[in-house]
């Protein structure tokens, strides 16, 4: 513990401290204080002869701001400072005119005369207790959601700085809030246009798809019935080269019956020269039998034998010049009807050959048919695998729809919370507002 002398003379610096001190520092000892540096008087507004001998308990009520009766709260600060050898409280002060202000005290454990006292200092905190009342009630304000009331009070020179900073704060606050607000506003009206969107999109794509699909289906049974037709149209290429062979063949039977036929007709022209041949001997031999039946005649009864020989052959001539004729009239009939054949196989033959022209025609059209149709058939599996790729996308794309959709509705959920949590804030101020009471801060008792 300190020695403390209450001598004026020669002053040390303590002393100097204790009488320029801007704080108040006052010394009790025996339950009463003894002495005490100007800025005691002034704080509690007294004269040293009202200050100086009175008993403990001048300087504050009988209750402090939590309460506690004063003589309890300084008897535990006694006590810790007995411990620890310094103790410190908030404390409410009192002056002579009766007014209370927070104060802070600290008291030392020391020597005065070689007997125990105590010295203690008080600190008139009002300014720093008015800056925390304010700024306290403005947190709360702000913690409910009111951006409205700036702190209006003007605080000490001091401490004014901060104020502006918090009402600076405020209005910045309140701006971002309001931008906030609106932005929240036109994020909730566009989400709710994009959730339209989204869902018209959605039920179209899913129209599109199940469109796509039976078109993907009905595209497969078409490719399969083009297929089917190249198939036929390969068989139907085959059957007209088998067919054009047929009638290639034909035609050599045709060019083969043409020259039968002409043979048969010199084979008609021969036998018509026989038969001329024959009729001119019967004619001959006509003759002779006349004029053998002639000399008979002359010869009387000696020639009547030979004259029935003549007569005989005469008969036979006549008999193998009909039959001449009419072998010549039958042969011409059939010479007739030969020709007519040739012409008709002629005519056969160039039919067969026109229709083998046909035929061959028919055929290259059919192989390019059947050459269409497989490349068609081709194409169309393409196109087939194109489709089912589209529908496949589209499906893909159906379901993505859904998903922004679900998304715009969150979307949509999320910006109207935004707007009901930014709606608890109050930008502008109440036509008539009601004040609330100003709060000030407690400070609890610790250790130095």
């Amino acid at each position: 513990m300190r020695s403390w002398t209450s001598g004026r003379r020669g002053q040390s610096t303590a002393e100097l401290y204790f009488e320029a001190s801007p704080e108040a520092i006052y010394i009790v000892q025996d339950g009463r204080y003894v002495d005490c540096n100007p800025a005691t008087l002034r704080l509690f507004g007294r004269t040293r002869e009202e200050f100086i001998g009175q008993p403990l308990g001048l300087t504050s009520p009988e209750l402090q701001a939590d309460g506690e009766p004063t003589k309890a709260a300084v008897g535990a600060l006694m006590k810790e400072a007995q411990r620890a050898g310094v103790a410190r409280m908030p404390f409410r002060g009192l002056r002579k005119d009766g007014t209370q202000f927070p104060a802070l005290v600290s008291l030392f454990l020391a020597q005065r005369h070689g007997r125990p006292a105590m010295i203690v200092t008080c600190i008139d905190i009002s300014e720093i207790d008015a800056l925390i009342g304010a700024i306290t009630a403005g947190l709360a304000r702000l913690a409910g959601g009111d951006l409205s009331q700036p702190i209006a009070t003007a605080l000490s020179e001091r401490y004014e700085p901060v104020r502006a900073a918090y009402n600076q704060v405020l209005v910045d606050l309140r701006a971002i809030v309001t931008a906030v607000r609106e932005r929240a506003s036109a994020i909730e009206a566009e989400t709710q246009v994009i959730r339209a969107g989204a869902e018209s999109l959605a039920e179209r794509t899913e129209r599109q798809a199940a469109a796509l699909e039976q078109s993907a289906a009905a595209l497969q049974e078409l490719t399969r019935d083009v297929a089917a037709a190249a198939e036929d149209g390969t068989r139907a290429d085959q059957l007209a080269a088998e067919a054009s062979a047929a009638a290639a063949a034909s035609g050599d039977v045709a060019q083969r019956a043409i020259a039968a036929m002409h043979g048969i007709e010199r084979s008609g022209a021969e036998i018509g020269e026989i038969i001329a041949l024959i009729d001119g001997i019967a004619f001959q031999t006509n003759l002779l039998a006349l004029n053998a039946g002639v000399e008979a005649a002359r010869a009387g009864d000696a020639g009547r034998g030979f004259a029935v020989v003549a007569q005989e052959v005469r008969a036979l001539a006549q008999r193998s010049a009909e039959a001449a004729r009419e072998v010549k009239a039958r042969v011409g009939a059939v010479g007739g009807e030969i020709a007519t054949g040739v012409r008709l196989v002629g005519e056969t033959d160039a039919a067969l050959r026109h229709i083998l022209t046909r035929v061959d025609d028919a055929r290259a059209l059919v192989a390019r048919v059947a050459d269409s149709g497989r490349k068609q058939a081709a194409g169309l599996g393409q196109v087939n695998a194109a489709v089912s790729e589209m529908s496949r996308m589209t499906q893909d794309n159906a379901a993505m729809a859904q998903q922004t959709d679900a998304a715009s509705i969150d979307l949509a959920e999320r910006a109207a919370d935004l707007g009901h949590q930014l709606a608890r804030f109050r930008l502008e101020r109440a036509a008539r507002p009601s004040p609330a009471p100003p709060r000030r801060a407690t400070l609890t008792r610790h250790g130095s």
